[in-house]
């Protein structure tokens, strides 16, 4: 018994098994995780390592060296860079796309583990921190209020911090730009030095005053107390009454210093809209629900605004706005595409009902893959939702063609529910046949290696379970539904209209006229069709190139780099022409972190900074497009915008993480014996890419050289005196800049001392070696001299470059790539200049290859389920004559809306292979039972086009009209599937063509070839 027939004689249980998954799938609904992307694990590790007080050249051939020997020849590891800083080492290991993460840090961390005794002893132990884009920040804020700035902080740090990360789903928020206190000790250089003192002799007598120790017990009886000890400092005043000195004289540290609280030298800076402000930066769990965990952080503001009304917070950025809307839009467009869908069902069917009951389908279809997706582990993210997007016009296929069958039946006067039975029992061969070729297109994609592959996981399964839930409801509830019709009206009329009355009549005459054109010109059909193929090589070669849609989220991140040695003030005095520029423009909310970042920015990807670096996040004004903006923001700037600007339009979410201005950055690295070399010729290279139109913010990945004084220690002059070389160093640290002394514990709170050089003497050196030690200057032991010395080091697969990047604006990283590679080679570099041109064009012509072998795996996979299914090798050969065809008509639809070809695009590519080829299966099943039942060839073929014609018409209809709200990119995230509905679209049009008149046409030519070979071989023996 077949599962039509099965279904229709228990229509009971057939309705309560599918409302039963229907149920869980309402369930399902609820319980899926809301993410905007899917969980993708990043195959990059990142070491950072610390040799305080080293200069970029002693970092690089002494920590940098060592640990990229290390690591080296680690399996998988694709790429090492390694940018050495003062003091601080960052070496990044980009691993093949595959690797097992889990077992990779675990080997990286043990080799690091093998070269510790390999790194100079002040260097401290390599930190080994995993790159993931779930988490990143998913929220922004700051913090305004009037008077101090440190009472905000105070707040910022101790409530509002404390109270968001005791949410669900919040891992960690940082406090940025929060003023720390300090208890300042400014000695007067003068005094100091008549009692030959230096500011480390200061500080070990203020440590010594300030010690800690242990009260003990006593006993009285038969009780036993507590000893408490008070030898730390409890307040300030008491700092003063240390003595310091010779003891006889009796001088306290109040005679030749000041002690006050105040603020320490700012390290980072917040400012929002100008204004001083505190920043709040909030960190998910991986895998939390971000929309559900920024709801829960929007519910305790309003609690905290009710608390502390004089506070006043902004929310800056929130990726949950973007996830919000984005998946609203998507599912709105969802919802739009069904609606049309129908409406072309309606319009051609003509009966209500059982238009209703084929819409039935989609939404039925979602419910149940919700329940698989869920068991799949698979989220409800920007992607999976595209699955199902893509999905609503293929969901109604099956149904179609069952309803059409059955409707032909009942119009021969069978019972409707003898017809439900005998329509699903004709077409499911075929449909199974076509059902499964499209399921054979997605299945490669999940196993396929690469960022693409990694995110287009989730659609594919979105796709697969949808569909497979569409073809078992065409097989078993719409029986059931068309079993349960009344019979034909009484007037004798059919139960369903003929298909089309007045039109419907004339574009049936229009096929077969043009299908009889067709096979009496089969050389002209092969001419157009091979003309077409050349116009889509073409056009495919003229179309932009990159890896993935640059998606506008609304906000500009802008990156400010100033000259190295930059004060903090003339930063944030930069930043500040910065947001005066985009509020001019219309923006509102400017958000800047001036300085460096915080551990969990740091963590989580971003730059380290120092005072000369800035991060603005830059809401763009609804009117406007953020690539606009950003370009109208670089004529206001073009100072900044000549090298010291770069902006990223998508860096805050983790989708901007991905694809972001990494993804659209092309490199040259500038190789040479001599890094001054290198650095000379990467300006050329800079220069000269500067004026590529296609390009913007070009510039120098690392800074340049700055002024630095090097001293020298007189080492004979040293020994002599009887000083310790570390007294020196100490002398000097403490000259400039101060020397830590101990901290003022209280009874929540730690305030660190300081022991500087009052005035303008602290960061003057000459005060610095007037510095005495044993009677001695500091500058009678030590020589001076002033060099410029790298700020960065850059090494690239362990040898040092210069690396000059540039963000790609039009055309697409492909030819920026090709216009750049053209650039380099008019150049004429001496001997020993090397470079490398890399960027995310590597990463797009990875994937591009890796989609498509997908491409040919699954026409490989379909060409054999095909030959299964109608038993021929040359039966599936016709069929995928609509393989190319199908992907010419997508490439024009991108060439006429200007999109790209991307990943995305191709994933259109390779969908309509499997559309493709189920309305050719379908087709060629009915050709084939005409045949069977005694029609000539040419008969056949024209019985069995006019046959399916509804059919395919309706469902490559309802494909188009399914993906066409896409194809406008409306909303947040709309551009991410115009080139998948473009490409589609343009597929369905050209793959419907090639269905009603190539492929018929190829059959007969092939099949009456074999005829007439079965003539010629008769013809011989039938002779006397």
């Amino acid at each position: 018994m077949s599962l039509s027939a099965s279904s229709v004689r228990r229509p009971v249980s057939t309705i309560a098994a599918v409302l039963g998954l229907v149920l869980l799938g309402s369930v399902s609904l609820g319980r899926l995780p809301v993410a905007l992307l899917p969980d993708v694990t990043l195959p990059v590790l990142t070491i950072r390592t610390d040799l305080s007080g080293a200069a970029p050249p002693e970092v690089s051939r002494f920590v940098a060296e060592p640990i990229e020997e290390a690591i080296a020849a680690t399996p998988g590891l694709v790429e090492l860079r390694s940018v050495a800083r003062t003091g601080q080492l960052t070496t990044t290991a980009r691993f093949a796309w595959g690797t097992d993460m889990a077992s990779t840090v675990l080997t990286v961390r043990e080799r690091l583990d093998n070269a510790r005794g390999l790194l100079p002893d002040q260097a401290s132990r390599p930190t080994l921190l995993t790159s993931d884009p779930g988490e990143r920040p998913i929220a922004v804020l700051a913090l305004t209020g009037p008077g101090d700035l440190r009472s905000v902080s105070r707040t910022a740090e101790e409530v509002h911090a404390r109270r968001l990360e005791q949410l669900e789903g919040v891992a960690s928020v940082a406090v940025v730009g929060a003023p720390k206190d300090e208890i300042r000790v400014d000695v007067d250089p003068a005094r100091m030095r008549a009692l030959g003192l230096s500011p480390t002799d200061v500080a070990r007598a203020i440590e010594a005053a300030n010690a800690t120790a242990p009260g003990g017990t006593i006993r009285r009886g038969q009780f036993r107390f507590s000893v408490r000890a008070l030898t730390e400092f409890r307040t300030s005043e008491e700092i003063g009454a240390t003595p310091v000195g010779p003891a006889q004289r009796g001088i306290t540290l109040a005679d030749i210093a000041t002690i006050s609280l105040s603020t320490a030298d700012p390290l980072t800076m917040v400012q929002l809209d100008g204004s001083p402000a505190v920043g709040l930066v909030v960190y998910k769990d991986a895998g939390a629900n971000t929309v559900a965990v920024t709801q829960r952080i929007y519910g305790s503001l309003g609690q905290l605004e009710e608390e502390f009304p004089e506070i006043g917070m902004t929310v800056v950025a929130a990726q949950a706005r973007f996830v919000r809307d984005a998946l609203s839009n998507l599912g709105q467009e969802i919802v739009l595409g069904g609606f049309l869908s129908l409406l072309v069902i309606l319009f051609f069917l003509r009966d209500w009902r059982a238009s209703l009951a084929i819409g039935l389908i989609v939404p039925l279809s979602v419910l149940i893959a919700l329940v698989l997706l869920q068991l799949l582990h698979v989220s409800v993210n920007i992607l999976s939702l595209g699955g199902l997007a893509l999905g609503v016009g293929l969901l109604v296929d099956n149904a179609i063609v069952v309803a059409e069958a059955g409707a032909r039946l009942r119009d021969q006067g069978i019972a409707p529910d003898t017809a439900a039975i005998m329509a699903g029992e004709e077409v499911s061969g075929p449909l199974t046949a076509g059902t499964l070729t499209t399921l054979l297109v997605f299945g490669p994609i999940i196993f396929v290696q690469g960022l693409a592959a990694a995110l287009f996981r989730d659609l594919s399964l979105s796709v697969v379970t949808s569909l497979s839930a569409a073809l078992i409801l065409a097989l078993t509830l719409m029986p059931v539904m068309m079993a349960r019709r009344k019979r034909a009206a009484r007037d004798g009329s059919p139960s369903t209209p003929v298909w089309g009355a007045r039109t419907g009549a004339h574009l049936t005459d229009l096929y077969e006229r043009g299908m009889h054109w067709s096979l009496d010109h089969p050389p002209r059909v092969f001419a157009i069709a091979v003309g077409s193929v050349l116009v889509m090589t073409l056009l495919a070669s003229r179309l932009p190139k990159e890896i993935l849609p640059q998606v506008d989220e609304g906000v500009v991140v802008a990156g400010l780099s100033l000259p190295e040695g930059t004060a903090i003030e003339e930063t944030a005095r930069q930043a500040k022409r910065l947001e005066t520029a985009a509020e001019e423009l219309g923006s509102v909310g400017v958000y800047a972190r001036i300085g460096a970042a915080t551990d969990e920015e740091v963590l989580s990807g971003a730059d380290p900074g120092s005072s000369s670096t800035a991060q603005l996040i830059i809401p763009v004004p609804v009117s406007r497009s953020a690539a606009r903006f950003a370009e109208a923001l670089r004529t206001r700037v073009p100072d900044l915008a000549a090298g010291a600007l770069a902006l990223d339009l998508a860096g805050q979410t983790e989708f901007g993480s991905l694809i972001g201005r990494e993804g659209r950055l092309v490199r040259v690295e500038v190789g040479a014996p001599r890094l001054a070399m290198s650095a000379a010729w990467a300006d050329t290279v800079r220069t000269a890419m500067a004026t590529l139109p296609r390009l913007s913010d070009v510039r120098e990945s690392q800074r340049g050289t700055q002024p630095m004084i090097e001293i020298s220690l007189e080492r004979q002059r040293i020994a002599e005196r009887g000083i310790d070389v570390q007294a020196v160093a100490a002398a000097l640290a403490g000259g400039l800049g101060g020397v830590s002394a101990s901290e003022l514990r209280e009874t929540d709170r730690r305030t660190p001392i300081t022991v500087r050089l009052a005035g303008n003497a602290n960061e003057d050196l000459g005060a610095a070696l007037q510095t005495t030690i044993k009677g001695v200057p500091v500058g009678d032991l030590v020589s001076v001299r002033e060099v410029r010395a790298p700020i960065e080091v850059v090494r690239v697969n362990q040898r040092p470059v210069t690396v000059v990047e540039a963000t790609v604006e039009t055309g697409g990283t492909a030819r920026a790539s090709s216009d750049v590679s053209k650039l380099l080679a008019t150049l004429s570099p001496p001997p020993g200049i090397t470079w490398t041109l890399s960027g995310a064009d590597q990463e797009r012509r990875r994937t591009s290859q890796e989609l498509l072998l997908v491409a040919l795996l699954s026409i490989a996979l379909v060409f054999l389920v095909l030959a299964g299914e109608f038993a021929s090798f040359t039966v599936p050969l016709v069929i995928m004559l609509t393989v190319p065809l199908a992907a010419a008509g997508g490439i024009v639809v991108l060439w006429l809306t200007g999109q790209s070809l991307n990943a995305v695009s191709m994933i259109g590519m390779v969908v309509m292979i499997g559309i493709a080829d189920n309305d050719a299966v379908v087709k060629l099943d009915a050709i084939r039972r005409f045949r069977a039942e005694g029609l000539p060839l040419r008969e056949a073929i024209i019985a069995g086009g006019r046959q399916r014609l509804r059919a395919i018409a309706m469902t490559s209809l309802t494909t188009i009209m399914g993906v066409l709200p896409l194809v406008f990119g409306f909303g947040s995230g709309g551009e991410l599937y115009q080139p998948l509905a473009a490409g589609v679209i343009g597929g369905s049009v050209s793959a419907t063509l090639v269905t009603f008149f190539l492929m018929p046409t190829a059959y007969y030519v092939i099949e009456r070839r074999s005829e007439d070979a079965a003539h010629r071989s008769v013809a011989p023996s039938a002779r006397p």
